[in-house]
């Protein structure tokens, strides 16, 4: 293996380890934070760390006329501002193990975009049978609940499903984006997501009132390793290897979120939820795994 493609390995499985983990530390976070306030709170917090990258890098901004400012506005809210605060919507109603399979159905919805939008990334007939499979998996994950009618776990469910369609978007949209270093795509990211999150948190929640320490810690937390340098590598995977190798990440987090649900925060998902990853992970594997060339 070259040393490139060692580097793009070793960032895959950093960002596997983190999310992984990221599910259960934005149940901690959202117990005493509200969902749009913990959204605004951990993009403030990894403004401030992307620019020390930056800042170490020598790297500038663009200039306020150049294209990719706009493109990463798309991503920013795709990506960042309005999945981000479904999740944490998702988690005060989800266990966090139901909230990552649900984010783990994210490459399903890359793969028909990309095929739809990107030449390099056509549906094959493999690929199709791995779209199909995580579908039946998202049917076997909603359909008992559904049949419970509009509950606030149904709620839960519905916002999580709907995040992991954006982070889809925001996959294909970051491909097309002009070329931009991991690091300032991150940032654009931020800045984009900012204004949109604090302003939305102003107007539809109250600020949290004096949240306890554990809470405070998870939601910087996220937003120091999965918000300011989780999306450096995300971005810096897609550039180079496409949004579906990324999106491997997606698929073995939920493996590790599930664990730590069961193991660590003592949750029972149900069969349902253990039947659904099975098929969306074994989906996912056909969507987004390459085949070895002989």
């Amino acid at each position: 293996m070259s040393t490139s493609k060692a580097v793009d390995w070793l960032v895959l499985g950093l960002l596997v380890a983190w999310w992984s983990c990221s599910f259960a530390v934005l149940k901690l976070a959202t117990a005493e934070i509200s969902p749009l306030w913990n959204t605004a709170g951990r993009i403030l917090v990894a403004i401030p760390v992307l620019v020390l990258v930056l800042a170490a890098r020598g790297q500038p901004l663009p200039a306020a006329k150049d294209p990719v400012w706009r493109a990463y506005a798309l991503i920013g809210l795709t990506g960042m501002a309005i999945p981000f605060a479904l999740y944490a919507y998702s988690a005060q109603r989800l266990p966090s193990a139901i909230n990552a399979i649900c984010n783990g159905a994210s490459p399903i919805f890359t793969g028909l975009l990309g095929h739809a939008l990107l030449a390099s990334d056509r549906l094959t007939l493999r690929k199709s049978l791995g779209v199909l499979l995580g579908f039946a998996g998202l049917v076997v994950l909603v359909a008992p609940r559904f049949a419970e009618g509009m509950t606030l776990e149904t709620a839960g469910l519905i916002a999580a499903l709907v995040g992991a369609a954006l982070y889809a978007i925001s996959n294909v949209a970051t491909r097309t984006a002009p070329a931009a270093p991991a690091a300032l795509g991150a940032l654009l990211m931020c800045l984009w997501s900012a204004p949109v999150s604090v302003v939305a948190a102003a107007l539809l929640e109250p600020f949290p009132a004096s949240p306890h320490a554990p809470a405070l810690l998870a939601m910087v937390a996220l937003g120091v390793i999965s918000t300011a340098l989780g999306t450096i590598g995300y971005v810096f995977l897609i550039h180079r290897r496409g949004p579906l190798f990324m999106s491997m990440a997606i698929y073995l987090a939920p493996l590790g979120a599930t664990a730590l649900g069961v193991f660590v925060l003592g949750e029972r998902p149900g069969w349902s939820a253990a039947a659904a990853l099975a098929l969306i992970l074994g989906g996912v594997g056909l969507v987004t795994l390459e085949r070895r060339r002989p």
